[in-house]
């Protein structure tokens, strides 16, 4: 798989920008979930250059609250690659679909009176891709992959953490029973400045460590960018990324919006 084909895949799983209260353009998720009954739409446009390869990606994703704690996701991505570096023209189709689900299992709250303390909570996602865009051309994975990430939210006045660290595989290393084989490694960690709401500053920087037949790689990036919350039920986004390494895209230009009903 070329390069450009491997950075979409291993996006659209292990940084997978559209989940539970993950808000666009940010890849890292965060522990908030939608609560019994509460149901979020979320889209966004994803254009990315990597040297003479172009994409555009456009995933629709729903999350559904499952209690006080849980959610279930749906994301169907559809890409343009213009050209795919799997036939050298351009193509475009729905790539794989990915099913998630979030558990948030440890809050620690500030207490009245508590100035210096901050609130934390941890929660662990659970990824699987489905395989549904053409392989051959250049627009999905050609196999099933699991992906995992154990997730923290630190909240501190008007400052927002969100670090997450994930484990994502393909389907045919489960089912040989080697986890060594063809799988990453995702790091990432973002800052939200609420203060200025409902305009809120982002900044982000992730890292994917890649182990294919005999090759390791890294990808790394970083995000700048803007989300404007004008109410908990609807946001605009937009953002740009840029790559940091050889292996990493040249740049990615981002912009989304996400209803909670």
């Amino acid at each position: 798989m070329s390069r450009v084909v491997r950075i979409v895949v291993m996006i659209a799983l292990v940084m997978a920008p559209v989940t539970a209260q993950a808000m666009h353009p940010l890849i890292t998720d965060d522990t908030g979930t939608q609560g019994p009954g509460g149901v979020l739409v979320e889209s966004n446009v994803n254009y990315l250059k990597d040297n003479q390869f172009k994409s555009t990606a456009v995933p629709v994703a729903f999350t559904a609250g499952i209690g006080e704690t849980m959610d279930a996701a749906v994301e169907i991505p559809y890409l343009w690659l213009y050209p795919s570096p799997a036939t050298g023209d351009d193509e475009n189709g729905f790539s794989d679909v990915l099913f998630k689900f979030k558990h948030r299992f440890y809050e620690r709250e500030k207490k009245a009176g508590e100035h210096e303390q901050f609130e934390l909570s941890l929660a662990y996602q659970v990824a699987f891709s489905q395989p549904m865009g053409r392989e051959e051309k250049g627009l999905g994975a050609g196999t099933a992959r699991w992906g995992a990430r154990l997730i923290s939210t630190t909240e501190w006045e008007s400052v927002e953490i969100n670090a997450n660290i994930g484990y994502e595989s393909s389907g045919k290393a489960l089912r040989r029973g080697n986890f060594t084989f063809d799988h990453a490694v995702a790091l990432s960690i973002a800052a939200k400045y609420e203060r200025a709401k409902p305009w809120e500053p982002v900044v982000e920087l992730a890292v994917i460590r890649i182990k294919e037949t005999d090759v390791y790689s890294r990808i790394a990036n970083a995000l700048v960018g803007m989300i404007y919350e004008p109410s908990e039920h609807f946001y605009v986004d937009a953002g740009v990324r840029v790559g940091l390494n050889a292996n990493s895209e040249d740049y990615g230009l981002l912009a989304g919006f996400g209803y909670k009903f």
